[in-house]
């Protein structure tokens, strides 16, 4: 894979373990959040290496993975939370890490605002909020209505707007988009969309490195069940 620029470089990880399968698994998910997995691990700014293994020397933050939890080192727990994941890779490699874990999507979502129903997409979906494009703009601070369907369920959520980036000349901004924080009537809705977000990562990775989900190698990560 070509790296160019700092942003590239920055977003440099490394996984190291003795089950292959599951090194490629991990690395599918991290390439999907855009963190670029690189073989020589002096390379990586953030190494995730099996627990016992030994490692060459590096200036890199390793994060060991174990099924015990470790009084000082960096470590996450086997089976992996995605959320833990990407908050770690958060922390350790941007200023202001944002913790909540994010996917990107291609539904279709109803908007509802000042009683008139609106058609648009969801791109990108966080536990708290999302990025959607529409057809007409939509204020900062503006309250909505949404109803996306998700995994065969219908979420149907209030929020509010906290962006709007106008319409652009390439294919892919060829809408406005709006950012929205979702305030639903209780923290339930959130922890469904973590699960929801959580397996469709997993599901994705898997089918893209043609693992099956009952594959052992899965067992390292802790898979929702369904909503």
């Amino acid at each position: 894979m070509l790296l160019g620029g700092k942003q590239a470089d920055i977003k440099q990880v490394a996984v190291v373990t003795r089950n292959q399968n599951f090194s490629r698994l991990l690395s599918r998910i991290l390439a999907d959040w855009k963190f670029f997995t690189v073989d020589d691990i002096s390379a990586a700014k953030v190494v995730f290496a099996e627990r016992g293994l030994e490692l060459p020397a590096h200036d890199g933050q390793v994060v060991w993975l174990t099924p015990l939890p470790l009084s000082e080192e960096s470590f996450l727990t086997v089976p992996i939370s995605l959320t833990r994941l990407y908050h770690l890779l958060e922390i350790h490699l941007f200023p202001t890490p944002r913790r909540h874990i994010r996917v990107a999507m291609e539904t279709a979502v109803d908007l509802k605002v000042e009683g008139d129903w609106l058609e648009g997409h969801l791109v990108s979906l966080s536990d708290r909020g999302g990025r959607i494009s529409c057809v007409n703009e939509i204020p900062r601070g503006k309250s909505l209505d949404i109803e996306v369907k998700l995994a065969n369920r219908i979420f149907r959520m209030p929020a509010e707007v906290l962006y709007c980036i106008p319409a652009g000349d390439s294919l892919s901004r060829s809408q406005p988009q709006i950012g929205v924080i979702f305030k639903p009537p209780s923290d339930q809705e959130f922890g469904l969309l973590k699960r929801f977000i959580e397996k469709t990562c997993i599901e994705r990775a898997c089918a893209r490195e043609d693992i099956p989900l009952n594959d052992p190698c899965v067992s390292w990560l802790d898979v929702p069940k369904e909503l």
